[in-house]
């Protein structure tokens, strides 16, 4: 309920990370000052108050981010040379925390000390706390509570409950603990459980799940080691009351295990500047497996699910990414972080399914420019495949392009266009799921099961206006889009009956200083439908994230979807 902002230009900007420390490269860093500021302040501008009791409210009911807290998610010392790219790696990584809604590292010089300066580091939160309450009287009642940084110390608590007469067991709940970066190592480590059908879930029905998760991200080129552990225990939980013959009765376990290790030639020959371009190899191993089997008439995507996978892999990564600083692609006027630079990934190992025993080799390069203008432009190129008695098989190839304009003003208001086109095919099928066209596959919202053959085309184009309209705090932003596909099912590729669209408007809705992800409300038509498909659908997303991916590595993985 933080509903007022200062009147900010709404001219998105477009900066190289790096740029504003360049020019103190090399000198000592003195000290390392902390500024936490208020819902009264903006990061960019510290000297503007917002004058607003709501903003006084939200301060006072609020615990900033502790001093410690930020200070633990710092690789910048005190008393070491100011390297520029490091530093903008950090204040990256400071805005890319849960609980932060910006953040900026300043440079002060030191007159008395040209060889030396101080860093202000200045955060400022998002408000924390948030709850929910659902009634639907007489028989149901829902409610949730969570803080995302407990006591300002980074710590996610979390917890939910339903009750339902026409649900069976009536009461429902979950619960979430998760700690950001332990003691500064970069480590991150949640625990929950749910009956809610909102933990790790594959299955079609409502799952109940207790998991367990250690991760350690990439979090700046230099850093050695990722990795993650993931365990959970998962159950389908007949909650609607199904007849036994369309139900799927089943229990699952999985176990996922992942170590890599950063390394490179740190300066480039013959000069000291810092070499980017660094190399990443990595093993994993996985397993899926069901305590039962599953005893139900299952759609086409439900027989690729309900079966037992194990998979070691290693990979070996080529990459160099650094970043722009800009606005309004995904977000509503916060700082985002944008990468350029590419990543090269080859992968291969085994994979058991079905009883199949399988080498697995592939490759995937990904190259993201941005244009002086602020249009970005990410290509994305993937090929692997299987290997049965030395024949390939579920050979995969996938070209993908993605254009986010730059910005076009109408008056105090910001358009941004999206445009994707995209081709994938898989050859010589066995085991795997051919390709289809359902949702972010094809045409947005379009989930037909039958739909699935071995080549398809896509092409969407979405615009977004960014609108200086508020309620209750949460801007504006009217969005419209046109899907176009084409999938082979049997005949070729070109042919009428393989061609499909959707058309859709939609709004969404966030406020930047709360916790809340986007809500998103969207209307859609199908002029050419199948199965049970209606011509329109209309969906409202509660908790829909969208936020530009920044990973510079991603754990080793089969390139299928």
């Amino acid at each position: 309920m933080i509903t007022r902002e200062p009147e900010a230009d709404l001219s998105a900007f477009l900066v190289k990370s790096e740029d504003a420390y360049v020019k103190y490269q090399g000198k000592i860093i003195r000290r390392i000052v902390f500024e936490r500021i208020g819902f009264e302040k903006m990061v960019v501008d510290t000297a503007r108050n917002l004058q607003s009791k709501i903003a006084r409210t939200a301060n006072r009911l609020h615990t900033n981010s502790r001093e410690a807290t930020i200070r633990n998610n710092l690789f910048v010392r005190e008393g070491k040379p100011l390297n520029p790219f490091r530093l903008a790696d950090n204040e990256r990584l400071l805005r890319n925390l849960n609980f932060i809604m910006d953040a900026r590292i300043y440079v002060k010089p030191i007159p008395s000390n040209p060889d030396s300066v101080d860093l202000l580091v200045v955060t400022r939160d998002v408000f924390s706390l948030s709850g929910a309450l659902a009634v639907g009287l007489p028989t149901k009642y829902q409610f949730s509570l969570q803080d995302i940084n407990l006591a300002g110390v980074g710590q996610h608590i979390q917890f939910a409950q339903v009750f339902d007469l026409n649900r069976n067991p009536h009461y429902g709940y979950e619960g979430l603990y998760q700690v950001i970066n332990i003691k500064g190592s970069f480590v991150d480590a949640s625990v929950g459980y749910t009956s809610l059908n909102s933990g790790i879930s594959i299955g079609n029905e409502n799952e109940s799940s207790l998991y367990f998760k250690l991760s350690r991200q990439l979090y700046q080129p230099f850093a050695r080691l990722a990795g993650a552990i993931e365990l959970s225990d998962n159950s389908s939980m007949n909650v609607t009351k199904k007849p036994d013959s369309i139900f799927a009765q089943y229990r699952y376990r999985i176990q996922d295990y992942w170590l890599g290790y950063s390394f490179g030639q740190r300066r480039l020959p013959n000069n000291l500047r810092e070499n980017r371009k660094r190399k990443f190899i990595a093993v994993r191993g996985f397993e899926q497996y069901f305590l039962n089997s599953v005893n139900t008439q299952l759609t086409e995507p439900g027989r690729f699910i309900y079966r037992d996978i194990t998979s070691a892999l290693v990979q070996l990564t080529f990459f160099k990414q650094d970043f722009y600083k800009t606005q309004y692609v995904l977000g509503f006027g916060r700082t985002e972080d944008i990468p350029y630079g590419y990543r090269v990934s080859l992968t291969s190992g085994i994979e058991k399914e079905l009883g199949n025993k399988r080498p697995y080799f592939g490759s995937e390069v990904f190259y993201n420019s941005i244009r002086p203008s602020g249009t970005i432009l990410t290509y994305n190129v993937k090929l692997a495949t299987y290997l049965s008695n030395h024949n390939p098989e579920d050979a995969f190839l996938s070209l993908d392009f993605t254009r986010y304009s730059k910005i076009y003003k109408i008056g105090k208001m910001i358009v941004r266009h999206q445009s994707i086109f995209g081709y994938a095919a898989l050859i010589n099928q066995s085991v795997k799921r051919g390709v289809d066209i359902r949702d972010v596959n094809g045409i947005l919202g379009f989930m037909p099961d039958s739909l699935v053959g071995f080549q398809r085309v896509t092409m969407s184009h979405e615009g977004t206006l960014f609108t200086t309209w508020k309620v209750l705090g949460f801007r504006i932003a009217p969005v419209a889009r046109v899907d176009l596909a084409l999938i082979k099912i049997t005949k070729g590729l070109l042919q009428t009956q393989n061609f499909f669209s959707g058309f859709s408007l939609g709004l969404r809705a966030r406020n930047e200083n709360l916790i809340l992800n986007t809500i998103e409300a969207r209307l859609f038509y199908y002029p050419k439908t199948v199965e049970l498909i209606d011509h329109f659908r209309f969906n409202i997303t509660t908790n829909f994230r969208i936020r530009y991916p920044t990973n510079l590595v991603n754990k080793p993985a089969t390139v299928f979807p």
